[in-house]
């Protein structure tokens, strides 16, 4: 794969690059930054002076249904719908059908993906069968390729399997990533617990659900030693602030939020719209506040997606039975440049932070580097189009979306990874 980007916007806030150059890549290596004025043969050109490259953006937080859902999505489709959103990397969860437990699934899948463009990466069950009993074999999964360790969907409940989790993920260096919601208060709760649950007769889902598992669980982050803990999906403003006080006190926890959860509210959920049913739900425009001021001040490290892939028939079963969830791959780069950097929430810089940078420094993976000689590891993005999300232009297999018909900045153009190159659709 030979491509030249000219005059293109180079953004790299680790590497503290901010320029505009050419970039000329032969056989997926950057072979040179800077003025190229030979003409090579059998080489593309990308020349467009709204186009901006940066590391190659990663989703830790994705749903990619394999083994067992593959109907809805599998390791396949959900990777092309990660380039087409603009992705090269992505963690897989392990709430499969078998859930993923095992280290020879774990092998399977990881050796499935080797030659994709993206880097697909696989956090398996910190307890077996993510039933919160037992714990899972952390030792030999992380030999046989586990990135981090999580039960999501489900939280580890069990304040004394917590600790043993911790324990065995800090002997390793791995994250344990912490799906955090009390079921017993969630109480088969379908919504946020407020005013429009109240008015729509729906069973409501509190934010002390959520908060009271942060709490617990960085009590025992502070008392493991060096072990690391991940916020998933922050719905609360309550969160934040846990989350602060828990940097403030320097221990090593991190948060993640997804662009449902700091644009839409629950009065999304007022036409019973299935699409605006998820997990942990959609909250006040308190929250909001409270999320951006989170992401503005650095206290959440992540912006990721929760992809979670389910087929119209599913989504149709009404509000109360619907599963949660929705696909987000395909609208998270368009979704977080047009509601946090347009609005001045974060700079492109701190976007590009969280979106790349930081879920490859929680998770201990390399980081993609523009320089000579790098393997070029690339998502290329058009700052100025605007565009409007059609599902019907989704690479995913399912099309569960809150987002169809808004109109966005920022998209996608193509990723670079592996020697390969791959055009969005969107």
């Amino acid at each position: 794969m030979n491509v030249l980007l000219k005059n293109i916007a180079i953004v790299s806030p680790s590497e503290g690059i901010n320029e505009v150059n050419d970039i000329l890549i032969i056989d997926g290596v950057i072979q040179k930054i800077g003025s190229v004025k030979k003409t090579y043969k059998d080489i593309s050109v990308i020349n467009e002076k709204n186009f901006t490259c940066v590391p190659g953006l990663y989703d830790m937080h994705v749903h990619f249904r394999e083994p067992g859902q593959t109907h809805k999505e599998d390791l396949l489709s959900g990777s092309e719908a990660a380039a087409n959103g603009g992705f090269t990397g992505v963690l897989c969860m392990p709430n499969t059908n078998p859930p993923i437990d095992s280290p020879l699934l774990l092998k399977s899948l990881l050796e499935k993906a080797q030659d994709f463009l993206i880097d697909l990466d696989v956090a398996p069950c910190a307890t077996y069968k993510r039933d919160g009993e037992k714990l899972s074999p952390i030792l030999s999964l992380a030999e046989a390729g586990a990135l981090a360790f999580t039960d999501d969907g489900s939280p580890v409940a069990n304040p004394e399997l917590m600790r043993r989790v911790l324990e065995f993920t800090s002997q390793t260096g791995s994250v344990f990533i912490q799906h955090c919601e009390d079921m017993v208060l969630s109480n088969k709760g379908v919504m946020n617990e407020g005013g429009t649950s109240t008015v729509l007769g729906l069973k409501g889902i509190p934010e002390v659900s959520e908060t009271s598992v942060i709490a617990r669980d960085i009590l025992l982050t502070e008392y493991i030693k060096n072990s690391r803990y991940h916020i998933q999906h922050i719905s609360c403003g309550k969160s934040v602030e846990l989350l602060r006080d828990a940097k403030l006190k320097k221990l090593n926890v991190t948060g993640e939020v997804c662009p449902h959860h700091f644009i839409l509210t629950d009065k999304d959920c007022e036409g019973f719209d299935t699409n605006a049913k998820m997990n942990p739900p959609l909250r006040s425009s308190t929250d909001i506040e409270q999320i951006l001021e989170g992401l503005r001040d650095d206290t959440i490290d992540v912006i990721c997606t929760d992809h979670a892939p389910h087929t119209e028939y599913e989504k149709n079963q009404g509000f109360i039975d619907s599963p949660f969830g929705i696909v987000g791959l395909e609208t998270a780069i368009g979704l977080a440049f047009t509601f946090l950097v347009k609005k001045n929430i974060i700079s492109f810089d701190k976007m590009v932070e969280k979106m790349s940078f930081n879920p490859r420094h929680i998770l201990k993976i390399q980081q993609p580097a523009i320089q000579e000689g790098s393997i070029a590891n690339l998502s290329i993005i058009d700052l100025k189009k605007k565009w409007i999300v059609r599902k019907n232009r989704f690479k995913s297999k399912s099309i569960n979306t809150p987002f169809e018909g808004y109109e966005l900045t920022g998209k996608p153009y193509c990723v670079i990874n592996k020697n390969k190159i791959y055009y969005s659709s969107l």
